[in-house]
């Protein structure tokens, strides 16, 4: 008989269920269909006391025999379960493990009251900093040093959202992290409680995800914080951080290079030795493309736009099949300024913070829309008026050649004259006109100064004298007779 009653999770296997562990969740988060806000189950991250992860899932159908148990920090003892393989490359894992429990209607989850096996309080896999980039597809854990700043709060599609930005290191590189919504609040909460300086944290299960070029780390259901837990790693990197050698962090926040601004002809000569990788210009938007939809159906998971597939939506990212995709804005325009047009795509985020709507508002409000062929009007009142525009340059536009940029952030419509409509009209130069400097006795007039008795005369007569100016105008103009004006006398 083996003098460990419990199976280690590396015995686990798909052939049978009659598996026992002894472990200690350390997650539990509810699975939430994001495009409907279905409820699909629980799910949970275990580990034993080899501090080796697992995942778990209960499905909905028998959530509630687990329910009222569930709680995280607590020691289980589970019985009767499926082990299942993770297919391909599961961008949603939250640990490395290649298998998952899954929960059936035999499964039995029982509190541990017994001390035996030395289970420690958390369980975590440190990587450092500089790795996080190369791990955009996978989910890990970490742990750094922060810097906190403001909560950021904003409307999206007409609801409340916030973020806290920080900034964090483990003493060789630094790294952002943004936090959202009720989770950067808690963040908050807990980091104006911390006495001990400097505040060490532990992130596990965070996302790693990329904007304008940059690597950030946000949270997701799964996602954890601690801050100066009673941790060996935490104690070691606090050692570490007092020493001389400690890179130390530039707390200042970080200036941004001004965005240039460009007319549309310098932006479409700019190549890849550009050294900034956004640039400016202000343009009139001439029309949107409406033989294209203003929606894009697109994948929630992926954040990208699905193509048609035999007549099915599918995500070339996961590769799946989407029958009712979610869908977003995606405008295409034709703008111009005084020295060129240039196509600008407007995206989702913009669209939605001018005009306070998500694309199933739109569809709403607005009879005439069907199946994005017909342009609705709040999209519409765009056109014609001049914008401040900062678009993103890509490699497509800086290598490849690619003249349809897309806008990151637009203004909202600033007051211009004229058409800013590029145009190949001839402008005549303009001459100084001479004027004689020989001053005569009929010139010297003024009120103290009238004409001799004997040129006056009691005839009225026109008050505007003519004088022939050169131009450079060839041939013969036609001149306009001028009108007979019948003067009166007074």
């Amino acid at each position: 008989m083996s003098f460990n009653q419990y199976d280690t999770f590396a015995s686990l296997n798909d052939l049978r269920e009659d598996w026992i562990i002894k472990v200690r969740a350390q997650a539990i988060w509810k699975g939430i269909t994001k495009n409907t806000g279905e409820f699909r189950g629980y799910n949970i991250i275990f580990f034993d006391d080899s501090s080796e992860r697992i995942h778990a899932f209960i499905t909905t159908l028998i959530v509630p025999k687990f329910e009222k148990k569930l709680a995280e920090g607590q020691i289980y003892i589970i019985e009767k379960f499926k082990i299942k393989y993770y297919k391909g490359d599961e961008t949603n894992r939250v640990v490395r493990n290649e298998k998952h429990i899954f929960f059936t209607e035999d499964t039995k989850l029982e509190k541990a009251t017994s001390i035996g096996l030395n289970i420690q309080n958390h369980s975590f896999d440190f990587y450092n900093l500089q790795d996080v980039a190369a791990m955009k597809q996978d989910n890990r854990f970490l742990t750094v040093i922060e810097d906190v700043q403001p909560k950021a709060v904003y409307n999206k599609e007409t609801v409340e959202k916030s973020h806290v930005p920080f900034t964090v290191t483990d003493g060789r590189t630094t790294l952002n992290v943004t936090f959202f919504n009720e989770f950067g609040e808690a963040f908050l909460n807990a980091r104006e409680k911390i006495v001990e300086e400097p505040v060490i944290i532990v992130i596990s299960a965070a996302k790693v995800t990329e904007w304008q070029g940059k690597t950030y780390l946000t949270n997701f259901p799964s996602t954890r914080f601690y801050l100066n837990l009673d941790h060996s790693a935490v104690s070691a990197l606090r050692l570490r951080q007092s020493m001389a050698n400690f890179y130390n962090m530039d707390i200042d926040a970080e200036i941004e290079p001004e965005v240039p601004i460009m007319k549309v002809t310098e932006i479409r000569k700019l190549k890849k030795d550009y050294p900034q990788k956004s640039v400016a210009c202000q343009i009139r938007v001439k029309k949107f493309d409406e033989n294209m939809s203003w929606f894009s159906p697109y994948c929630s998971k992926c954040e990208t736009d699905l193509k048609l597939v035999d007549e099915n939506w599918r995500c070339t990212e996961c590769n799946r099949n989407k029958l009712y995709p979610d869908r977003r804005f995606r405008l295409y325009s034709l703008c111009s300024d005084d020295s060129g047009a240039i196509p600008i795509i407007w995206p989702n985020e913009e669209i939605c913070r001018l005009t306070g709507k998500c694309v199933y508002d739109l569809e709403g409000d607005d009879p005439q829309v069907d199946a994005g062929k017909i342009l609705p009007s709040v999209l519409k009142a765009f056109e014609k008026k001049s914008y401040k525009i900062t678009i993103k340059l890509t490699k497509e536009n800086l290598e490849e050649g690619s003249n349809v940029y897309t806008a990151y952030h637009i203004s909202a419509p600033i007051e211009m004259s004229g058409t800013h409509s590029p145009n190949n009209q001839k402008v005549l130069p303009i001459h100084a006109t001479q004027m004689s400097t020989q001053i005569t006795d009929n010139d010297l007039i003024s009120k103290d100064n009238s004409p001799p008795t004997e040129k006056s005369t009691n005839k009225s007569r026109p008050r505007m004298t003519v004088e022939i100016v050169d131009s450079d105008v060839q041939g013969n103009p036609k001149i306009q007779k001028i009108m007979n004006i019948k003067l009166e006398e007074v």
